[in-house]
């Protein structure tokens, strides 16, 4: 059985090697490849139901260790098409907000969890009840909702342990895949001040004014960052050095007639094209 497993694991690599390689969409690919592990996973279970393991030894071992390396894998395919079908056609910094929350919620899904913490620390002492069919309880199996559930075929946690690779492989890919949009983000920014792209033309007392209620408003994390660090941003953005920030803002304080102008006029102007756009 572990060669027969050995080789079904080598075919299911050699064919997402092909799949990888054909100038398809991400989404046909992973559609190709779960349907590769999905009918290797059918010619699994066959050839163990055809099967008598020759010890408790074997079996536990087979459901704890050889099964899940290609259920899981299932599991992380399926998972991987409902994200990338989830980021497909969405900006650089909204992907990567999206990947930054799934990510959040799979490390979750290992906290309070009494078998990830059996599973992680090696332990034996429950095998036998968790990975002999015989001892398979369906009252206590929480995946019992996935995959096949056939009797010949399942164990109380063989499902568990898949799960626990297959997150291990999304947060793998989810991780480098962040890197890469916040590499690509950062160099975006870059290049948008490099080339002047976002040159602030109005006054600096306008953008201080703006600053400030920005500042004010708590737009930025709840209002836990400071003034010197939005005035920073919006310096290196719109490449404009503002100088005294806080002198300008008392001059603002001071005026005799509306200490908001340039907002009143940034009122006075969205409401006028919205106007235009309704007419």
């Amino acid at each position: 059985m572990e060669n027969f497993v050995r080789n079904t694991k080598l075919n299911i690599e050699e064919e997402i090697k092909r799949i990888e390689q054909q100038p398809i969409e991400t989404l046909d690919k992973i559609k190709k490849i779960i349907d590769v592990i999905q009918v290797s996973l059918a010619l699994l279970k066959t050839a163990v139901i055809g099967y008598q393991f020759q010890n408790p030894e074997e079996e536990i071992l087979f459901f704890k260790v050889w099964k899940p390396q290609i259920s899981g894998l299932l599991m992380f395919y399926v998972r991987l098409y409902q994200i990338e079908k989830n980021r497909a056609d969405k900006s650089l910094s909204v992907q990567c907000r999206y990947l930054k929350m799934e990510l959040e919620n799979i490390q979750k899904s290992f906290l309070n969890n009494s078998f990830y913490d059996y599973y992680r620390a090696g332990q034996t002492v429950l095998d036998n009840q968790y990975f002999i069919r015989a001892n398979y309880d369906i009252l206590s199996d929480i995946h019992y909702h996935l995959l096949d559930r056939d009797s010949s075929f399942t164990t109380l946690h063989d499902s568990s342990v898949a799960m626990i690779l297959a997150n291990q492989h999304l947060i793998e890919y989810i991780s480098g895949e962040i890197d890469s949009l916040s590499e690509k983000l950062q160099l975006k920014f870059i290049s948008i001040v490099d080339s002047k792209l976002l040159q602030w033309t109005d006054s600096k007392v306008a953008l201080v004014e703006f600053i400030y209620a920005l500042y004010a408003g708590k737009c930025f994390n709840n209002g836990n960052t400071s003034l010197k660090d939005i005035a920073f941003c919006c310096e290196a953005l719109f490449n404009i050095e503002i100088g005294d920030f806080y002198r300008i803002f008392l001059e603002i304080r001071n005026r005799k007639k509306s200490r908001t102008q340039f907002l009143d006029k940034l009122k006075d102007k969205i409401q006028k094209m919205m106007d235009e756009l309704d007419g």
